[in-house]
């Protein structure tokens, strides 16, 4: 058995005990997945939609987000639905994946903050036709991401403070920023240094360079 079946099975009873309409299935010669239904409350807590899915375990999980699947061919494999061609969810562009599991993730944690959010905006979309929060594809997705990170929409800005990060060990917190702007780095870019550092360097390299093509 490899981390991400240890770690994945190991995280399942959790999981279970808060999504009770999900059940594990492993076996030692395949990566596991929960499968079953999970309800969506509305404001007052009452059930107003349900999907019947599948969490499967990535093979570096938790290192990347599990897969996860609709099962009753509710939702079209379409990418401007989110999902891709196989089926599995598109839940959010690269970096966000990439910050979110070095912040650690777990089972459940994954369920609550980006499965549940992404089949409620399924679930309005089917109603009003549009997704209320929704990121483009691709690499302007990527470039929305960083928009909000890096506090500008200048593409060559956004490179020139991408490199910075990924050649340069942390700045002192009293240094003036390394994005030019005459303020003390902790009053700045100190965050976004870190969630951006926080992916490491293979990830945020393959981020680079899909800025250059």
């Amino acid at each position: 058995m490899n981390n991400a079946y240890i770690r994945f099975t190991e995280e399942a009873a959790e999981a279970m005990s808060n999504f009770p309409d999900l059940h594990l299935h492993s076996r030692e010669d395949a990566l596991p997945f929960l499968e079953g239904t999970i309800n969506l409350l509305d404001e007052n807590r009452v059930s107003y939609d349900t999907y019947t899915i599948r969490i499967a375990c990535s093979p570096d999980y938790p290192n990347s987000f599990p897969l996860v699947y609709e099962t009753q061919e509710r939702l079209p494999h379409n990418i401007d639905w989110h999902l891709y061609n196989d089926g599995h969810f598109c839940i959010c562009t690269p970096i966000e994946e990439y910050i979110h599991c070095a912040q650690g993730i777990t089972l459940t944690s994954f369920i609550q903050n980006q499965v549940m959010p992404y089949l409620h905006n399924q679930s309005f979309r089917e109603r009003e036709g549009y997704f209320l929060h929704e990121r483009s594809h691709g690499l302007q997705g990527i470039l929305e991401s960083l928009y909000d990170l890096l506090q500008t929409r200048d593409t060559n800005k956004i490179y020139s403070l991408l490199m910075y990060i990924y050649k340069n060990d942390t700045p002192s917190r009293t240094s003036k920023c390394f994005c030019g702007s005459g303020k003390k780095y902790r009053h700045c870019h100190r965050e976004a240094y870190q969630l951006i550092k926080s992916m490491g360097q293979d990830r945020l390299r393959s981020i680079i360079l899909s800025l250059r093509r």
